[in-house]
């Protein structure tokens, strides 16, 4: 399972990361990656699917229990619970987001890590919740700041940490 778990952690940070490039940036960095795959659906379906691929190794989980994890995180990758041009979307963000109309990477990390407890609803899971939005949050917020004030170490970081984390649910 330690393999496994790295094997995907990397998988996650690379999906996670070439998501949010530019195009430029992807042709600049990952010469070798197909321009037609630089999207941010990449990110939202890649590191959803990693996520949920990982506990299929775990026994007896009902099928539909992966589906709604990965349905969940995938919804859950798809915001930064910032600003948005989709009425009903903002109008959510507004109530939620206390750092409205910047990126909020705490509730980020918190749904990313809420949406994996169909598969496992214990506490152990919403301790998980808890890490990632921690994490991510501050993560993003010191390197905001600090010497690493580039995006690569934050969504790298940010795309390793929700498969890293996944044996806290075990």
């Amino acid at each position: 399972m330690f393999i496994v778990t790295c094997v995907k952690t990397t998988l996650s940070a690379f999906f996670y990361r070439i998501g949010g490039m530019s195009k430029a940036e992807a042709a600049k960095y990952f010469p070798w990656w197909p321009q037609c795959l630089v999207k941010s659906w990449v990110r939202d379906i890649g590191c959803s699917f990693l996520t949920v691929s990982w506990a299929m190794c775990l026994p007896a989980i009902a099928w539909w229990r992966f589906i709604l994890a990965l349905i969940l995180t995938y919804l859950a990758l798809t915001t930064y619970w910032d600003k948005s041009d989709n009425k009903w979307k903002d109008a959510f963000c507004r109530k939620f987001n206390w750092r409205y109309p910047e990126d909020n990477f705490y509730l980020h990390g918190l749904f990313i890590g809420i949406a994996y407890m169909p598969i496992s609803f214990t506490w152990l899971a919403l301790g998980r919740a808890v890490v990632l939005s921690v994490f991510m949050g501050v993560l993003c917020h010191v390197l905001k700041w600090a010497f690493f004030k580039n995006v690569f170490t934050q969504e790298y970081g940010r795309g390793g940490a929700i498969i890293v984390t996944l044996p806290i649910t075990l």
